[in-house]
């Protein structure tokens, strides 16, 4: 099984959003650290990364890594669809 290590921006941003949209990021997580199937879900691997993957809730985009080696999901950013490629 996975751990799943939030950085500070990302609990930043949970916490000023919507219960909806906070419950739906959190049961994510909370299912692919136990299997990693991202088929119930719009995730798609960054381009020029290896373990780097995108997912996408409504108009909002979390970045997140995968290290298999050290069994973690890393959640590295979270923000709007214009704000987090940048």
């Amino acid at each position: 099984m996975y751990r799943v290590k939030y950085h500070k921006q990302v609990v930043k941003f949970l916490q000023k959003q919507d219960k909806n949209v906070v419950l739906k990021i959190i049961n994510f997580f909370d299912e692919i650290k136990i299997d990693l199937d991202f088929s119930n879900y719009d995730v798609k691997q960054l381009k020029g990364f290896k373990n780097k993957y995108r997912l996408r809730i409504s108009k909002y985009r979390i970045i997140f890594n995968i290290e298999n080696d050290e069994l973690l999901i890393e959640v590295i950013k979270a923000g709007s669809r214009g704000d987090i490629y940048k």
